[in-house]
């Protein structure tokens, strides 16, 4: 700083001070601004407790909140220890660089929550939220599905597992049957599951409250399990069986069955691929998934849809015939228009 650029501050503050401005109290005020890891503390203690009673957050959204905040720290453990007011761009970036693209953009929504109310809180001038401009990554859509083969395949392999970790496998099982979510079938208590109907009834999913029917081949692996406690799926403590153990159990069957790049969430891919090619619409497709819109089933419908398929086959045909030298005439697809 320069002679003239001093004086000029010193005017300012001269002037602040006449107009009734403390310059110690507001040093003060800046040294006893919140981190943004008490910002947080006051997040999970305060806000979070009354949004839960408010029944306007899961305590599953919780937990990956928890878990978004605890790879933030990891990856970056000098921005807790910033002020929050003084948290920019860059921080944020330097926060998520080395994430995969999911968890990336996972914790940019979080961290964008955060700020958003750390405005709300007047911790932060008002439209500052960091987060802003810092691009998504790309997700790649992931389409894996397995064949009728690989499926026999696998069902042998558990059927191996099965005789060390019986409650891993009968899940697998289950969500293989019904499309449920792995983290949906683990959380199956003997109170929620109606034999009778056929019926299960899920307090807790990622869209609310749910009530799903269960087919015959579902009820009938849920009447093998034996009664230890409340949870259909436990290894004898009173909890559910672990997330982790049942993947491990999944990893090796496919292992053991001779499954490349196939991972536990694609067998509920491969249930609503396959409801698709028979048919089942969007509507039902989303029910199905537990959705509150039809986009990923209108992406399951796509995927499978036989008008594309009917029209390359159509197509590569009489190109190949053409190119021998033949003469193709161009057949409609049958019960077909064009849109």
């Amino acid at each position: 700083m320069n002679l003239k650029e001093a004086r000029r501050r010193a005017g300012e503050m001269l002037a602040g001070v006449r107009d009734g401005a403390d310059p110690l109290a507001e040093r003060q005020a800046r040294r006893d601004a919140p981190t943004v890891a008490e910002g947080v503390e006051r997040f999970f203690k305060e806000y979070a407790p009354r949004r839960m009673n408010d029944g306007r957050l899961s305590a599953r959204t919780l937990r990956d909140y928890r878990q978004q905040w605890g790879r933030v720290v990891k990856a970056a453990p000098a921005l807790g220890d910033k002020k929050i007011a003084a948290v920019t761009r860059h921080d944020i970036e330097r926060a998520v660089a080395k994430r995969a693209p999911v968890q990336r953009n996972r914790s940019l929504a979080f961290l964008s929550r955060l700020f958003n109310l750390f405005e709300a809180w007047e911790l932060r001038p008002q439209h500052s939220n960091p987060t802003r401009h810092i691009e998504k990554a790309r997700e790649e859509p992931r389409d894996r599905t397995l064949a009728p083969s690989e499926l026999a395949a696998l069902a042998d392999a558990l059927a191996v597992e099965a005789e060390a970790r019986p409650a891993a496998v009968a899940a697998i099982r289950i969500a293989a049957v019904t499309g449920l979510r792995i983290g949906e079938v683990l959380r199956i208590r003997w109170q929620d599951v109606d034999f009778e109907a056929g019926r299960l009834t899920m307090p807790e999913t990622k869209t609310g409250r749910r009530v799903h029917d269960l087919p015959a081949a579902a009820l009938a692996i849920l009447a093998d399990q034996p009664h230890i406690n409340e949870w259909a799926f436990t290894n004898g403590r009173n909890a559910p069986a672990g997330y982790q153990r049942t993947r491990d159990a999944f990893a090796q069957s496919a292992k053991r069955a001779g499954l490349e790049d196939v991972r536990l969430h694609d067998l509920r891919r491969t249930v609503m691929t396959n409801a698709a090619a028979a048919g089942v619409g969007t509507h039902i497709l989303r029910d199905l998934l537990g959705h509150k819109t039809t986009a990923m089933a209108d992406r399951y419908v796509r995927s499978v849809g036989n008008p594309v398929r009917e029209a390359r086959e159509q197509v590569g045909a009489t190109m190949a015939a053409m190119m021998a030298g033949k003469t193709a005439e161009v057949v409609p697809l049958r019960g077909r228009r064009n849109p």
